[in-house]
């Protein structure tokens, strides 16, 4: 069965399945699958299955739902699957997290949010398990996969200059998933019309200047930002002022889009 990994060449210190490491720490969240994989997959969908899967996720409290293939190129730390595609999907951050601030409180919630998405995302490999297709699940918590990048091919937004994911719906105040599957007819997305987004942030700069603790720096003569990890604290005290701090969650994408739009036409005058 594709759940296994592929250890050629590895080393201990990044088997993220077997001891739970991440960039978040080693808090371990089990695989709480209820579904074996079937021992004969399928491996192709109809218009009519995606149509109720997508309703199933949305009441779950999924918020935004992309497909994606030739996934391998996402895989980290030269972890390998036999896996071909993902489906990715997105959960809100919830709003207790960003009004206690950065704090052991703020990281409790921060890790109950993981903790809960990581079992949805199971729940969701069930549903798909039960209907004859072969999954995997790639945690939130984990880093098996590149889910910003891989989220970005799936069209699903623009990484913005926190490094975060900045999508139509919720722009950065969101987690991303995926659970990777060897389905050969999933919709194919076009072209990103998210790319104005990282132009956008050339002119904002509102992450960069509300980190408290400069784990975002910007070069002022290229335009590059840096971010250094071992100075955040996102993942070890619940910060989220970089996401606070973003238009694009303060004012809504569309706001935002619009501002885009006028900074554009003034600049041609």
């Amino acid at each position: 069965m594709a759940d296994n990994w592929n250890f050629d060449g590895l080393v201990q210190d990044v088997l993220v399945k077997s001891n739970g490491s991440s960039c978040c720490g080693d808090i371990f969240y089990p695989d709480t699958s209820k579904i074996e994989n079937p021992i004969k997959p399928i491996d192709s969908v109809t218009k009519e299955f995606l149509n109720d899967f997508e309703i199933y996720l949305k009441q779950l409290g999924v918020v935004e739902i992309a497909y994606v293939d030739d996934i391998k190129e996402y895989f980290m730390h030269g972890l390998d699957f036999d896996f071909t595609s993902a489906i990715v999907f997105s959960y809100e951050i919830n709003q207790h997290i960003h009004d206690v601030g950065a704090g052991a409180k703020a990281q409790k919630y921060n890790n109950d949010l993981y903790r809960d998405f990581g079992n949805l995302s199971y729940k969701i490999s069930d549903y798909l398990r039960l209907r004859g297709f072969e999954t995997m699940v790639a945690h939130p918590h984990e880093e098996t996969i590149d889910f910003l990048h891989l989220a970005q091919k799936a069209g699903m937004g623009a990484i913005g200059k926190s490094g975060l994911l900045i999508s139509p719906e919720i722009g950065p105040n969101q987690k991303i998933a995926a659970i990777l599957v060897n389905i050969v007819n999933l919709p194919k997305y076009g072209n990103n019309d998210h790319d104005w987004i990282p132009d956008y942030c050339n002119y904002c700069n509102s992450c960069i200047q509300a980190c408290p603790h400069d784990a975002l720096t910007l070069d002022k003569k290229t335009k590059a930002v840096s971010f250094t990890e071992g100075l955040c604290i996102g993942c070890s005290e619940g910060c989220t002022e970089c996401i606070k701090a973003c238009p694009f969650y303060k004012n809504g994408y569309d706001a935002v889009f619009e501002k885009y739009e006028k900074i554009k036409r003034k600049s041609k005058e």
